[in-house]
């Protein structure tokens, strides 16, 4: 399949230029319908969890999938958890290893083809502060997509998401934090307590206290678990994971790291 790369250059401008909900929905569709796609349906947050509260927006499929989905299907679809394994979008049922499926998981997938998605491509989107969602788009041909079909769907996907975080905000401006108090916070996340951090640090335990105190007040939280969770989102520290990640480029590259 080919398409006009300006044209779709011009769809995804349009994105990322609406001003409300409404007229996002409507300019991603027209995104997808270069693709030819035309039913997709959104959730937001993407968790491996399908029981916490989910916004869920359907465009072009059927309503009696869209009201048992809200009933009860949205806790046995396995697609938005499977997104969460890849790094771009994938294509369902082909990228799928039916034996990790249950029993439930299948019958979904047998009830989702009866409504017009036998085939689709699933996308894990991305946003500011930890927000994450999940555009799943209808492929009606009955071969899987080509590639660049694949790719443009990811993009759309992401640029539609990234919009959406900007017209509904749920993090609001904190005060930013002192190069001290993210030292301290580093260490509350490694799970050191007060007087450790001091030693550590080589200053007072009141001192530390005292840190620890502005961390909750700016982050406006009360104990450091919700702290240290709050700080993940926002970006302000890291887990051990993506340090072990840097520590093996340092290794396999090294150069000039900061």
């Amino acid at each position: 399949m080919t398409f006009d790369v300006d044209e779709y250059s011009r769809r995804l401008a349009l994105i990322s230029e609406a001003g409300e909900v409404v007229p996002l929905r409507a300019a991603v569709m027209h995104a997808l319908d270069m693709v030819a796609i035309r039913a997709a349906y959104f959730l937001a947050p993407l968790t491996a969890d399908p029981r916490v509260g989910r916004v869920l927006t359907v465009i072009g499929l059927p309503r009696i999938w869209e009201r048992h989905y809200r009933a009860r299907l949205h806790l046995v679809d396995p697609l938005p958890t499977l997104a969460l394994r890849h790094s771009a979008g994938f294509v369902w049922p082909d990228g799928l290893n039916e034996a990790e499926l249950s029993t439930k998981e299948k019958h979904y997938l047998e009830i989702a083809a009866k409504s017009g998605m036998a085939r689709g491509i699933g996308v894990a989107c991305y946003g500011p502060h930890g927000r994450s969602g999940f555009l799943g788009a209808a492929w009606w041909l009955n071969e899987p997509p080509p590639v660049q079909v694949v790719q443009a769907v990811h993009m759309i996907g992401q640029a539609s998401f990234q919009r959406y975080c900007q017209l509904v905000p749920t993090v609001g401006d904190i005060q930013p934090l002192s190069n001290r108090e993210l030292e301290v916070l580093s260490w509350m996340r490694e799970g050191k307590s007060n007087s450790v951090i001091a030693q550590i640090l080589e200053i007072s335990r009141g001192s530390v206290d005292e840190y620890v105190r502005r961390i909750f007040a700016k982050l406006e939280v009360t104990d450091r678990t919700a702290a240290c969770l709050r700080a993940y989102a926002l970006g302000l520290i890291v887990s051990n994971e993506h340090r072990s990640v840097m520590e093996v480029a340092r290794a396999r590259d090294p150069g000039e790291w900061i």
